[in-house]
């Protein structure tokens, strides 16, 4: 791993996730060998918007501009290791040794790019570990440009899969009104569960529990708990139920675009693909038959951080 060097007592990490809807940063202490977060931001910076094979010029820059303000930000705060990765919209692009290099260029850090693997790995790894779990469950993770399923019971992953499934392209596909058409909805959703069903139904007798990770699963914990303004420590291990999930996106898909960035709890940037993003849950829970999900805000992030950790304590 490229990004361990030199010196062995590292105590500060930092990590800069480039999402297909956004970019996030997270930057934390090694106290005790646990983590203790000092910092944390996001940004929606839409790489993978209107993109089909190809990175648009004007989502690259503006989500390389974020990509340098975290790093400077991570650099500020005393990180002795920062480690850069993207995920769905820079693994999928034919431009991506462009962004690639445009970011390099700018921080002098070549990012990585995680395969779907690999995501949902370390995706499961962070969610697990904030969360405590010893049982058998279902991670779902919902990102703009894909979905990650990992089926493990405490630190160990049974199996995983990584779907071209994502908030953002699906609402760029399908939900072309404003609010979205029935049958629209009606499309969208039969896509999802064929696309989800040969992954879960499998598991339906497996898995006590469900895990949801991403920005859409915090969202719609946010909504439910009518936060203003978000507050990660009470959206952390909240469990949504079904009947209410089903009920919150009966509600908000009736609601124009413009009415559904007031809604308490939805950050007004993510009200065009919060009801794609709810569907993947919707469906994922209606094929698994479990009750509900609980919600994690550690997700990718933190375990990139662990993995990190766990390399520099075996090197």
């Amino acid at each position: 791993m490229p990004y361990f060097c030199g010196e062995r007592d590292v105590v500060r990490l930092a990590a800069i996730d480039i999402g297909t809807n956004s970019t996030r940063l997270l930057v934390a202490m090694e106290v005790n060998a646990s983590l203790e977060f000092i910092h944390q931001d996001i940004v929606t910076t839409r790489l993978g918007l209107g993109s089909k094979d190809c990175l648009l010029p004007q989502a690259m820059d503006r989500t390389a501009a974020a990509v340098t303000e975290f790093y400077r930000q991570a650099k500020d705060l005393g990180a002795d290791v920062i480690r850069v990765f993207g995920t769905s919209a820079l693994r999928e692009a034919a431009n991506q040794k462009d962004f690639l290099a445009l970011v390099t260029g700018e921080i002098g850090q070549k990012p990585e790019v995680l395969s779907g693997e690999q995501e949902a790995r370390l995706t499961y790894l962070g969610a697990i570990r904030a969360l405590r779990l010893n049982d058998r469950v279902v991670l779902i993770d919902v990102g703009g440009g894909s979905t990650e399923i990992i089926w493990g019971q405490g630190k160990k992953v049974l199996s995983l899969a990584s779907l071209r499934l994502g908030a953002v392209h699906l609402t760029e596909k399908y939900l072309r009104s404003d609010p979205p058409a029935a049958a629209e909805w009606d499309e969208m959703v039969n896509h999802i569960e064929l696309q989800l069903h040969p992954e879960l139904l499998p598991l339906r007798e497996k898995a006590s529990a469900a895990v949801a990770v991403g920005g859409t699963a915090t969202t719609v914990a946010a909504m439910l708990l009518k936060l203003v303004p978000y507050d990660g420590e009470k959206v952390q291990g909240y469990f949504v139920p079904d009947s209410r999930l089903h009920n919150l996106i009966k509600s908000v898909s009736l609601l124009p675009l413009d009415k559904r960035r007031q809604l308490p709890g939805l950050q007004p940037e993510r009200a065009d693909i919060i009801l794609a993003g709810v569907a993947i849950l919707s469906s994922a829970l209606k094929i698994i038959d479990l009750p509900g999900f609980t919600v994690s805000e550690a997700d990718l992030l933190l375990g990139s951080l662990y993995d990190m950790q766990a390399y520099r304590g075996s090197a």
